[in-house]
């Protein structure tokens, strides 16, 4: 008999079926009296074009952050590509231009380049002035820079918490309220949009900056609804699923069968440690 899940849907006659944990497909055996209904299930390739209408976002005006690469850089691609303006920001400039032409080539729509530290409330103010100044006042507001190293706690020193903490956390809060403010005052309504992580309810060793900024940012996002609804502002957070990095692969369906998803790192030994650090030093973000 095969190893696997037992499935139990009865209604009169019990149905039992032990299902192969791999490489089957999941199936499913349903039962009604004495009719049997046997129904199997095939995994489906991923879609690779957006899943809305043409000119979804024409005439909004979308604000992201670490627009510049990556995870910021697709969800402005395919903003801009469904008609909306955009507004990327980030430290490096040269970057983010590079990013804006690239992308406005492609979909004939603005992308406009600002510069942004979000850990800094002076540079903060300055982008939101900035991007209102050359596209109006967001309807679409995406937080999304953040920073992020794996390390065990008791190696973490004060700069090191605050580096992550300062960008994933302040530098959300500066954002969300700077341009929170600025809708409130025009009396006009957004949807905003935090890129957090599964390890923001679990927790999870080895990111522990991490994480509590992290969970930091669902807060906020809760807080701000129930506050700021009256204003017709909507806050929402996405949890991304598996996203290969340059250091390690965040899998998001470790959820299920683990607490924390880098807790097995407590294998790793002092000397690849030691090694991990000296290329996460070399890495250079955006």
């Amino acid at each position: 008999m095969a190893l696997g899940a037992v499935v139990r849907v009865s209604c009169g006659v019990r149905a039992r079926l032990v299902l192969p944990l791999l490489p089957s497909p999941p199936v499913r055996l349903l039962s009604h009296g004495t009719k049997v209904m046997y129904q199997a299930h095939h995994d489906f390739a991923p879609v690779q074009k957006v899943m809305l209408p043409p000119d979804t976002f024409h005439g909004k005006v979308a604000f992201i952050t670490g627009g510049g690469t990556g995870l910021g850089k697709g969800m402005t691609a395919a903003l801009s590509a469904l008609g909306a303006e955009c507004v990327i920001a980030s430290r490096k400039l040269d970057v983010l231009k590079q990013t804006a032409e690239e992308i406005s080539s492609k979909t004939g729509n603005k992308v406009h380049a600002v510069q942004c530290d979000v850990r800094d409330p002076e540079s903060v103010s300055n982008a939101i002035s900035k991007s209102i100044e050359v596209a109006g006042h967001p309807s679409v507001i995406i937080n999304n820079a953040a920073g992020n190293f794996v390390s065990p706690s008791e190696r973490l020193s004060p700069n090191a918490w605050r580096t992550i903490t300062d960008i994933v956390l302040n530098g959300t809060a500066y954002i969300t309220l700077g341009i929170g403010k600025e809708l409130i005052k025009a009396r006009k309504g957004a949807a905003f949009l935090a890129i957090t992580t599964i390890y923001a309810e679990s927790g999870s060793g080895f990111v522990s900056p991490s994480a509590s900024a992290k969970a930091g940012v669902e807060g906020l996002c809760k807080s701000l609804a129930a506050e700021w609804g009256k204003y017709g502002m909507r806050f929402n957070v996405i949890q991304p699923g598996p996203i290969k990095t340059k250091v390690i692969r965040m899998d998001g369906g470790e959820y299920v069968s683990m607490a924390g998803e880098f807790n097995t790192l407590s294998k790793v030994t002092s000397e690849e440690w030691n090694k991990m650090e000296e290329m996460i030093r070399k890495t250079k973000g955006s």
